[in-house]
């Protein structure tokens, strides 16, 4: 698969949501989904889309969509009751279904979502939390204050559902920011998921550089970080897309760094007409090296080039 075809791909599978695992082969160029055999390879996780899903389509629900349509994420707003689930109240959301808790099941919702319960009563919290933990998921946060909860995980509990499952739910929702208004406390919510997400530790691959690789016909460099010593700028896994005059979808980090880079892409592509090019290059930030680039940070940065 060529380097512009492998790319693309790589942006199919995170836009369905999935997480996926990426080898780089820095002797050959090559990138693969495989296992990696003998070599040196830059072994990179990419989380895929968020896909967030709220069930419940009240006062609350509605100050979520807001606030995490600002997110890159697909948000799916459930609720049984019509009134509540229509495109004229969540005119942002990606989906709006009007169905049953009963029939949850029946939904494809996406690759581990997150989950979030804030619906009218006791009885669809338990139905929609049982549902949740029965499948794959990145996060479950429920609304309600601790006693509520309390029984909520009591009854669960009873129907053999295991503790250490239940300690994993987030309840009640929300970092803690003593809000009281809805939209307060959409944003303690929305911070929390932001959080749990944010926590391991993965490479992304932006929508930005996605449209780069669709729109853009000409040749293209892709310049990934692919070490990062000291406080270098950038972090490893940070990736740009360069084109023949010097336009850029992505970042390695910004500054002068960043401005050699977009230079040097520039050259890699006047300079070689091939199609299966690569380079890596390193940029000493201490000392000399820093201030040859006019910079007064330490460490060191590495930078795969690919010519797409």
């Amino acid at each position: 698969m060529k380097r512009r075809e492998f790319y693309l791909e790589l942006s199919r599978k995170l836009q369905n949501g999935e997480t996926v695992k990426v080898r780089t082969d820095l002797e050959k160029g090559s990138h693969s989904f495989e296992e990696p055999g003998e070599g040196t390879f830059f072994e990179e996780e990419f989380a895929g889309r968020p896909q967030v899903v709220v069930f419940g389509g009240g006062h609350i629900s509605l100050a979520l969509e807001k606030v995490l349509k600002t997110l890159d994420l697909t948000l799916t707003v459930v609720d049984d009751r019509l009134e509540f689930a229509n495109r004229e109240r969540f005119s942002e959301a990606d989906r709006v279904l009007t169905m049953s808790y009963e029939k949850l099941s029946e939904v494809d919702f996406g690759f581990a979502p997150y989950f979030i319960i804030v619906t009218r009563g006791h009885k669809d919290d338990d139905i929609c939390l049982r549902y949740a933990l029965s499948v794959k998921h990145s996060y479950i946060g429920m609304i309600g204050s601790k006693g509520k909860v309390a029984l909520t995980f009591d009854r669960l509990a009873a129907d053999g559902i295991s503790r250490e499952a239940l300690a994993e739910v987030h309840a009640p929702i929300g970092l803690k920011i003593g809000g009281n208004t809805p939209g307060e406390i959409a944003i303690s919510i929305a911070a929390e998921l932001v959080q749990v997400k944010n926590q391991k530790k993965r490479s992304l691959f932006s929508e930005e550089l996605a449209q780069g690789l669709r729109e853009e016909r000409g040749p293209l460099v892709m310049a990934t970080v692919i070490e990062k010593n000291g406080s270098s700028p950038g972090k490893r896994g940070a990736r740009m897309l360069v084109n023949e005059k010097g336009d850029i979808y992505g970042t390695v980090g910004g500054g002068t760094v960043e401005y050699t880079v977009i230079q040097e892409a520039e050259n890699f592509l006047r300079e070689n007409t091939g199609e299966d090019l690569f380079e890596i290059r390193e940029y000493n930030l201490s000392n000399e090296g820093a201030a040859s680039l006019g910079m007064i940070c330490g460490g060191h940065i590495k930078v795969l080039l690919e010519k797409l």
